[in-house]
């Protein structure tokens, strides 16, 4: 599976230009991640006057909200309702799983750098080493520093699973 990680604009330009919205997403063989800050955050309009890119859930799209901070920040704010969780974790690594047949996932969070750069680092680390080099994975997403704590988090979470 090949891992594109995108800001936000780029992750709507892509998604226009290739004519991609909530009537056909599902007939892509791709999946899609998008990571929006908290859920405040997404009833502000962005510069194409609209809330978030999909309006709704898809078989192949999975809308999150957290917040870029590290284990430090979690270990201080414990009861934040918007922290990337163990049970976001879960949530994300089996919508992952049950799209690990596609070509393609795109993902995206504000910068594409941290957050989106984790989770992509993850699907790579799953299930990209077939089909593109460590190398290309860095080439296609230059800017990429993940966030350490999602990126374990999420490692976690798929090591305690055996039927990767």
């Amino acid at each position: 599976m090949k891992v594109i990680i995108l800001n936000k604009r780029e992750f709507a330009k892509f998604m226009e230009f290739n004519m991609i919205d909530d009537s056909n997403v599902e007939s892509q063989n791709a999946m899609f991640i998008s990571i929006n800050q908290t859920y405040q955050e997404d009833e502000k309009w962005d510069v194409w006057g609209r809330t978030s890119y999909f309006k709704r859930q898809h078989s192949n799209v999975m809308i999150m909200h957290f917040p870029d901070v590290g284990e430090m920040y979690h270990m201080r704010f414990p009861k934040d309702p918007n922290l990337f969780t163990k049970f976001k974790a879960k949530k994300l690594y089996e919508f992952i799983k049950r799209n690990k047949d596609k070509n393609l996932a795109i993902l995206h969070c504000a910068a594409g750098i941290s957050r989106s750069g984790a989770v992509g680092t993850f699907i790579y680390d799953l299930y990209g080493r077939d089909t593109m080099t460590y190398e290309e994975f860095r080439r296609k997403n230059p800017r990429i520093q993940p966030n350490s704590y999602i990126l374990n988090t999420l490692h976690e979470i798929a090591n305690k699973d055996t039927n990767r």
